[in-house]
């Protein structure tokens, strides 16, 4: 480094100047380290005490130089040393107590696609350094890890998204304040229109600003707050109705019980598990993996609480209840329907092939392949069931 000042020579009455550039500093690079020690020690002595969103994408993804050396099933294992030595690697990163956590950095983190068990260690990070009870994660970043969940077919890892986002307790609290301020907003409405049409036109005529004739406009006010309220009503009909096809979609439904409130609050939450459904059935060829069904579909117990409304929470084992429960399969009813009528009025259509599900399974098959396995094994389960009963 040179350095820069005045001088001025005993000798001449000149100033003489000199100066210094510093050399601006490069982000580290950890591409070529892919020992776990040297990455670790590397990560610990170059991250700086405030560290930059772009110094932690950087060390956070070094975590991918590890993986070469490994079997790629086990990034999908917790207990195997790949995972334990990159959730090792995210410590070293946010041990800086002063570290920032923002949202647009979650979703930098997200988009590494780094493996679900990884994600979901982030997501715990996140609201570790922001532990304020408003602290939410916005729906389109959390849509991130799911996908990238379902496309590993990491289908009890995506659940775990669904309830630490969109499920979490902050977020049902974030939405259950949206609908408490839209029902204050119509009683607003509704208080505002009465008091300005009624009592303020009477006010007017008793200053003698409006003539008598004029007291008539009062009686608008029955018609004009009838239509409002009407309008509102129907209004937030629409608005349930559209949020509750939109979220369980074709797949999940509400158990018979539950409150109307309960729905808003929770239509994301059903968003993400009937995108989960959906995936196992495409997996699956159509069936639903029971252990995925019953975890998502727990029957809420028969509890005292519970006689005149259902409501969430967990059961005595700790599992949580999500008052959810499968849609009648209409492609089961349909297929039952042919079975039973000879296929009379039917006509036999082959599927056409999807390349991206093409793409999908040859994806399955280096990364999850038990799992590819196990919805190959299952395929023809039906017919192997329906030979049973009939022999």
């Amino acid at each position: 480094m040179i350095r820069y000042g005045l001088i001025r020579p005993s000798s001449s009455p000149r100033l003489c100047c000199f100066g210094s550039f510093r050399q601006l500093s490069t982000p580290i690079s950890y591409e070529y380290i892919k020992d776990y020690d040297s990455l670790r020690k590397m990560i610990r002595a170059s991250i700086s005490n405030n560290p930059s969103d772009n110094e932690i994408v950087n060390a956070v993804s070094s975590i991918k130089n590890l993986q070469s050396g490994y079997p790629i099933q086990d990034q999908l294992e917790s207990n195997s040393v790949l995972t334990q030595h990159s959730k090792n690697i995210i410590d070293e990163v946010f041990s800086k107590k002063t570290v920032k956590f923002s949202p647009r950095l979650l979703k930098q983190l997200l988009l590494l696609n780094l493996p679900t068990e990884l994600n979901l260690k982030i997501i715990n990070e996140y609201y570790k350094v922001n532990s304020e009870s408003k602290t939410i994660i916005n729906k389109l970043i959390a849509l991130i890890p799911l996908r990238n969940a379902l496309y590993n077919a990491d289908f009890h890892r995506a659940i775990k998204i669904s309830d630490v986002t969109v499920g979490h307790p902050n977020y049902i609290s974030h939405q259950g304040a949206i609908l408490k301020s839209g029902i204050i907003k119509l009683i607003s409405t509704a208080a505002a229109v009465t008091i300005f049409t009624k009592f303020g036109v009477t006010s007017l005529i008793d200053a003698g600003v409006l003539p008598a004739s004029w007291d008539h406009l009062g009686a608008i006010n029955s018609i004009l707050l009838t239509y409002i309220i009407n309008s509102s009503f129907f209004v937030t009909i629409v608005k349930f109705g559209r949020q509750l096809i939109s979220s369980g979609g074709d797949f999940l439904t509400w158990q018979r019980g539950t409150f109307y409130s309960h729905w808003f609050k929770h239509a994301d939450e059903m968003l993400f598990n009937s995108k989960i459904v959906e995936a196992d059935r495409d997996l699956n060829n159509g069936e639903s993996n029971p252990a995925i069904t019953d975890e998502i579909c727990r029957p809420a117990p028969e509890i005292r609480s519970n006689t005149d409304t259902l409501n969430p929470g967990y059961d005595r084992e700790g599992h949580k209840i999500r008052l959810m429960q499968l849609k009648d399969d209409l492609e089961k009813l349909k297929f039952q329907a042919y079975w039973m009528t000879g296929g009379d009025g039917f006509e036999w259509v082959e599927p056409d092939q999807d390349p991206a599900e093409i793409q999908w399974r040859e994806h399955l098959e280096k990364y999850n392949k038990p799992a590819l396995e196990k919805a190959e094994k299952d395929a023809l389960k039906w017919a192997d069931d329906l030979i049973k009963e009939s022999s």
